[in-house]
């Protein structure tokens, strides 16, 4: 390790992927309904990831630049195949090369991050004109599209958190990218509100209010003011299309109690666990809820829950220190790197660790719906390893080309 190395960086992604392996160990060794070589599996994928990782970290700047279109091209491919193969529990979402699956909507998130970087980098694009704006829409909105047509929703909002937060990298304002969502946030609050229309209106007047401070050019107000009249129109409409169990986790969100033994029962299950941990846990192998498996898919989606109860509080709290360091590292890394390629590349990496540790952390306690969202690292999964320890490696390697432009 030389010293282009960031090496806190490098130490907590390991730190964290190591963790992973034993929770998943204690997650699984007693449960008769999965695979007892899960955490073996787990660990050669690390082992995979660290050595992909380094190469990333090695690659040439130049390299990257250069792949970033046909590894884009690559994944679409990928994620329209993926829609022909067959389906487990539901969803079409592996592809198989024998008895390794990899499941490309979680490389569809790299290749995201790095087409908009490659776009958005460029110094005559001005953020705020309409047909850049719509563009970087365009470039996310073709693999969420066929991520949705899995179905997969978890995995789509992770690719509105990385557009979010490379466009307020690459220069839009905080009420800029209020706006700009004001749409989806439009649809949250009909939804949440059970479509109110008074709660509707109050809404529309905040973002009447933000117009009025930011006064966009007109065309764009005129464009906003339509878009937001076509969802309080469609919201309700639309809710009723999507699929039972996607209006269920919300509904489940809003009142876990409401079916305690069906829909509910996770959330429920999943702060059982973590309240019962205490502050020092349980012990490692010695959770009650883990090791009777009361919760399922423990070792995925509600890993942090097996920490919780086993690790208590304090183990909780060190999970989150690691999270933390770690995006406030790649946040230093964007600052600090020169050329604004991998300074867009730093700030996508951050939004997905960023979405994914609020979202399932949040999941969890039970203040966000389920939305089967992994934790970086911890979470079971040979692909979604593999796409955390890439997108180490990209931090890795902005830092070593930092003084590049």
């Amino acid at each position: 390790m030389n010293e282009t190395m960031d090496r806190p960086l490098f130490i907590i992604t390991n730190l964290l992927a190591v963790t992973g392996v034993i929770m998943i160990y204690s997650a699984t060794r007693n449960a008769a309904d999965v695979a007892t070589s899960q955490y073996i599996l787990q660990s050669i994928w690390f082992g995979v990831g660290l050595a992909v990782m380094y190469t990333t970290y090695l690659l040439p700047l130049r390299f990257i630049q250069a792949i970033t279109v046909p590894a884009f091209i690559v994944v679409i491919i990928l994620l329209i195949a993926v829609l022909a193969t067959s389906s487990v529990k539901g969803s079409s979402r592996w592809i198989r090369f024998g008895a390794i699956g990899i499941q490309p909507s979680e490389l569809a998130k790299i290749a995201v991050i790095l087409v908009l970087a490659q776009y958005l980098e460029q110094p005559k694009r001005n953020i705020r004109k309409p047909m850049v704006l719509t563009t970087a829409c365009l470039i996310v909105a073709l693999p969420v599209a066929l991520i949705l047509k899995q179905p997969d929703l978890g995995t789509s909002l992770v690719f509105g958190a990385i557009l979010c937060g490379m466009l307020l990298w690459a220069g839009l304002s905080f009420l800029e990218l209020v706006l700009f969502v004001s749409p989806v946030i439009g649809v949250l609050i009909a939804v949440i509100s059970g479509f109110n229309w008074m709660v509707w209106t109050i809404f529309m007047l905040s973002v009447i209010g933000i117009i009025y401070y930011k006064r966009p050019p007109m065309p764009l107000i005129g464009v906003l003011i339509c878009i937001h009249i076509g969802v309080g129109i469609t919201a309700e409409p639309l809710w009723n299309t999507l699929h039972d169990y996607q209006r269920q986790r919300v509904e489940t969100f809003l009142n876990p109690q409401a079916d305690a033994l069906g829909s509910g029962y996770q959330i429920i299950q999943s702060q059982i666990a973590i309240g019962s941990g205490g502050i020092f846990g349980r012990g490692l192998l010695q959770g009650s809820q883990t090791q009777l498996a009361f919760l399922p898919e423990q070792q995925t989606d509600f890993i942090f829950s097996v920490i919780g109860e086993e690790l208590g509080f304090i183990g909780s709290l060190s999970i989150l220190i690691l999270f933390y360091v770690l995006i406030i590292r790649g946040i230093i890394i964007a600052i600090n790197v020169k050329g604004r390629f991998q300074s867009l590349i730093a700030a996508g990496c951050v939004s997905v660790f960023s979405f994914h540790v609020i979202m399932n952390v949040g999941m969890t306690i039970g203040l966000l719906p389920v939305a089967g969202v992994p934790l970086p690292f911890l979470s079971y999964g040979g692909s979604f390893l593999l796409t955390s320890m890439i997108l180490s490696g990209l931090l890795l390697n902005a830092w070593r080309h930092r003084f590049e432009y």
